[in-house]
């Protein structure tokens, strides 16, 4: 048998390796400095919106003079409006062909705007026109053509005056179905010289005179409901009017430069009426209308010496009453009698009032 092998000699365990050191946790870095919260900044303080009588006694008397004569022209276009308007009313009214009619109005408007302007207008003028009522099978038709003069006193409140002459002409047109439902149209043109008679803060004259064109038209539908000799006349209205811009010198050296003047307005009114037959063949038919009008045009800028600019804002709701009688006095004689008060958006008319004829050949 082979020598048998001594066993391999043992071999000492590894030397143990000590733990690694322990590594101390790191020093706790403070937390950073608050930074304190920035300093809160005041709300700006509000300006307020200087009321308009401030603003009047800001601007000089003859800058509120070139203002008053801007605002005047709708005034103008839509008083003569209101006499073309009443005699469309006259032909649904009474139904007679009374081609001929002429009319008186006067008028009297109190201007406040926040632009400024502040003035009392004092207007009379004549309305002439000829028309002709076709009958259809269902329906009836009027269409005519008119003819206006009139003439505005304008008393300033910073002192002084001012005049306007205006001349118009214009077409209207009406048809009515025997349902009661009614569509009535009316376009105008004008022609207005202005004269100004301003005053300066001393006391000085700043006079000037120009001429504006204006153009304008109305549209009006609504429908007439008859019980008997009652009749209620529900609608609605839309009225417009553009004035051309003008440049022009007042005599103390204040240039003034009036952009185009705007008018825009919708309606709504109702209006009723009572037919009444007299003993002698003569009738009466009085009427009145209420009506709410919403100005709707508020951008009608007014530039001073190239600098300053103004805005004759007249935008707003205005209410309107009226009043009158339309009276047969013979078969070719027509005579009506009319009054009205309005008041709002800047505006206050303390009266209105027209008589008027139509006749028959």
């Amino acid at each position: 048998d082979p020598a048998p092998q001594p066993d391999p000699a043992p071999q000492p365990d590894p030397v143990p390796q000590p733990d690694p050191a322990p590594q101390p946790d790191p020093a706790p870095q403070p937390d950073p400095a608050p930074q304190p919260a920035p300093a809160p900044q005041p709300d700006p303080v509000p300006q307020p919106e200087l009321p308009a009588e401030n603003i009047k006694r800001r601007i000089s008397a003859s800058t509120a003079a070139v203002l008053n004569m801007a605002a005047v022209q709708p005034l103008v276009f839509d008083a003569e409006l209101e006499s073309v308007r009443e005699r469309l009313q006259a032909r649904k009214m009474a139904g007679r062909d009374d081609p001929l009619w002429m009319t008186q109005y006067n008028t009297r408007n109190n201007v406040s705007t926040s632009a400024g302007a502040e003035f009392k207008q004092t207007l009379g003028g004549l309305i002439m026109g000829i028309d002709r009522l076709s009958q259809y099978e269902k329906s009836s038709g009027t269409l005519g053509a008119f003819f206006s003069y009139s003439h505005s006193n304008i008393g300033f409140s910073r002192g002084g005056e001012g005049y306007v002459d205006s001349y118009s002409f214009g077409a209207y047109a009406g048809l009515q179905h025997e349902s009661g439902f009614y569509l009535d149209s009316i376009a105008k043109a004008n022609l207005f010289d202005n004269n100004v008679k301003g005053r300066m803060n001393n006391g000085g004259a700043a006079d000037g005179d120009y001429r504006t064109w204006g153009i304008g038209a109305h549209l009006e539908s609504g429908i007439r409901l008859s019980n008997n000799n009652w009749s209620a006349t529900p609608y609605m209205a839309f009225t417009g009017f553009t004035g051309s811009a003008r440049k022009y010198a007042l005599s103390n050296g204040m240039q003034a430069d009036v952009d185009t003047t705007r008018m825009l307005r919708a309606e709504a009114g109702l209006g009723m009426d009572y037919r009444l037959i007299l003993s002698n063949g003569g009738e009466l038919q009085p009427w009145l209308k209420i009506s709410a009008r919403q100005e709707l045009a508020d951008n009608n800028q007014v530039t001073i010496n190239n600098r300053d600019r103004f805005n004759n804002d007249l935008s707003g709701m205005r209410g309107v009453f009226q009043t009158g009688v339309h009276a047969k006095i013979t078969d070719n004689l027509t005579g009506h009698l009319s009054a009205g008060y309005g008041r709002g958006a800047g505006v206050q008319s303390p009266w209105r009032a027209t008589v008027g004829m139509s006749w028959s050949f």
